[in-house]
């Protein structure tokens, strides 16, 4: 690998041909060995070859695979970046470091840049420069999002006291999206207290009662009671 060292010309801005790069800034976790190693990727969009280079303000303190080399018209080229050494350390007192035409007390910020040429020519058609951070701990993790299916099932007791605190819905009317109040009809409970009355009546001709006779019911009579009163009693379940 050639080592070189970056100067600083600027930001690539007023670069004649756009160089587009990911990700926009490298970043070395102290205590997470992963983050150690970096990839960095390339792209060239246009319609002919191209020649790349890679550049560090610091090379001795990465190992960078492949810092020249082509990229074919309309594909991407993945650069590794490994951090040697990539410990936190703390600029001594007064001593004041430049860095991207500011000034700050912090040694654990490099540069990189990436230049782009025409196959063929030495002549620098275009480049960018992105940072490199030691960063202290290690990355944070986003809490995954648990999957309803995973999710704990509520116990007896819990189900429950939410089952009755719902609102029951009567099969019969879900369709048009009305819920049953639970209210029963005056006039269905009356006709129960009747046919009850009347299976208590004395049968005609089989038994014998002080009543007058017009209180007397037939067989047949009893039996139309006892049909209709079933047929409430499965209304009544309904609710």
């Amino acid at each position: 690998m050639r080592k070189r060292i970056l100067q600083d010309n600027g930001s690539g801005d007023d670069a004649i041909l756009p160089v587009f790069i990911s990700p926009s800034e490298l970043r070395y976790y102290e205590e997470d060995i992963k983050t150690h190693k970096q990839v960095l990727t390339i792209y060239n969009p246009y319609g002919y070859t191209l020649k790349y280079k890679v550049l560090c303000t610091a090379p001795r303190k990465y190992h960078v695979i492949e810092s020249e080399g082509l990229i074919k018209s309309h594909c991407r080229l993945d650069v590794v970046i490994r951090h040697k050494e990539p410990v936190l350390s703390h600029a001594e007192p007064g001593q004041v470091i430049a860095f991207l035409g500011t000034t700050g007390r912090c040694k654990n910020v490099d540069k990189f840049q990436i230049q782009l040429f025409e196959h063929g020519s030495s002549n620098v058609k275009g480049y960018k420069q992105i940072i490199s951070q030691i960063l202290p701990g290690s990355p944070r993790v986003p809490t995954p999002e648990v999957p309803l299916q995973q999710m704990g099932q509520p116990d007896a007791g819990t189900a429950r006291a939410t089952q009755s605190l719902l609102p029951q819905v009567d099969p019969a009317s879900s369709e048009s999206g009305q819920t049953s109040t639970g209210n029963v009809d005056p006039l269905v409970l009356l006709l129960v207290v009747v046919c009850g009355v009347a299976l208590l009546l004395p049968t005609w001709q089989v038994d014998t009662s002080t009543l007058p006779p017009y209180l007397h019911l037939t067989i047949h009579q009893k039996l139309v009671v006892s049909y209709i009163l079933g047929l409430v009693t499965m209304v009544l379940l309904r609710f």
